[in-house]
């Protein structure tokens, strides 16, 4: 017996033998005829109109959908679940880059790289710290922020972190729940911000929690850019209690042309692009579950929880 699985993402001649050996058959956007709507039982990757098709289909088999990113947000996660369709993503899988990049905003403003960029004179810039004059806290203790936390202890720098309970997580100092926010030291230099996007979190860092930390050296977004108030982000800038911050994420991608965004000299923008390099390949991620669940096996990697929305 042989199952069929929609290829919505790129696979490789090497992918799809591997796949074969598992009796698994695919079947490409551009050879599947409405026919094959019923039969699709797995779909590696996410289009919503092919996907609609087949869930509006009498009958259809469709169990399980690979997401080809970490974010879910932008999929009907209610139906989803109404249809009993496992959904998992690729958290962690580009937690090597992400790190390495979010490295690269630390050490470009606390090495004084942002002043001598643009500086066509000569004139030593002695403001400078070392990472271990820098406490961190990273609001998301996943995968990335566990990556994040590895790199800053080679440096010597005090992490912190936050997730949902305040369970403890091996790479941090300590954990504080994200309800409990007081109880975060008051020295925290730069703040990190790995959140999902979910209603819960959305526009989370506000004025409110923005001033909760005092003269912030630094305020790093690879979460989501719905969890930020960019507006209430600027005017920190604009005030310097914030002093820099980087946004490899925002709340509209493109940014468009007449954004402030563009026009804030103590702010990097990398726009959405930390995840390049070298990772975890996505066929990688997906095989840690194809087995299982070929067994009728529950799958334990990945798995999005429809209540939390990742």
């Amino acid at each position: 017996m042989t199952t069929k699985l929609l290829a919505l993402s790129p696979l490789t001649d090497a992918n799809i033998t591997t796949l074969e050996k598992y009796h698994v058959t695919v079947i490409t956007p551009e050879n599947i005829t409405p026919d094959d709507y019923s039969d699709i039982v797995i779909s590696y990757g996410w289009r919503s109109k092919i996907i609609n098709k087949i869930l509006e289909t009498p009958n259809n088999q469709l169990k399980w959908i690979q997401s080809f990113s970490a974010g879910v947000d932008f999929m009907p996660l209610d139906d989803l679940k109404k249809h009993q369709i496992i959904l998992t993503n690729t958290s962690g899988q580009k937690a090597v880059p992400i790190a390495q990049s979010v490295m690269s905003y630390i050490f470009h403003f606390a090495r004084g790289l942002h002043v001598y960029q643009s500086q066509n004179h000569w004139e030593p810039f002695e403001q400078q710290f070392t990472l271990q004059e820098l406490p961190v806290v990273i609001f998301g203790t996943g995968r990335i922020g566990q990556q994040i936390a590895a790199y800053l202890h080679t440096f010597g720098n005090t992490v912190y972190g936050v997730n949902t309970t305040g369970h403890p997580v091996g790479s941090f100092e300590n954990v504080f729940a994200i309800d409990n926010l007081q109880e975060i030291p008051k020295n925290i230099a730069i703040v990190i911000n790995a959140l999902p996007g979910t209603t819960d979190t959305e526009n989370f860092f506000n004025k409110e929690h923005l001033d909760l930390f005092k003269n912030l050296f630094l305020f790093v977004n690879i979460g989501r850019g719905s969890t930020v108030n960019e507006q209430d982000l600027l005017n920190k800038l604009n005030d310097g209690s914030i002093q820099h911050a980087a946004l490899d994420v925002t709340k509209q991608e493109p940014i468009p042309k007449d954004s402030k965004l563009w026009h804030q000299d103590n702010l990097i923008l990398t726009q959405h692009s930390t995840w390049a390099g070298e990772s975890e390949s996505l066929f990688h991620v997906f095989m840690k579950n194809l087995p299982d669940f070929l067994t009728d096996k529950p799958l334990t990697y990945n798995v999005v929880d429809y209540e939390r929305g990742y």
